[in-house]
């Protein structure tokens, strides 16, 4: 499970980078938090 700061942290960052419009980075933003929360989950998981 993502903990609170973290979570929290990462949607300041989006919502920053909305502000600023700059979509592009929204997305790879999004990716990358993702590609982290799998791995978390795979080393969770074994």
């Amino acid at each position: 499970m993502v903990k609170d700061e973290d979570y929290i942290s990462f949607l300041k960052s989006i919502i920053s980078c909305i502000n600023h419009g700059d979509y592009y980075s929204v997305k790879e933003m999004s990716n990358l938090e993702l590609e982290k929360m799998n791995k978390k989950m795979k080393e969770k998981n074994k």
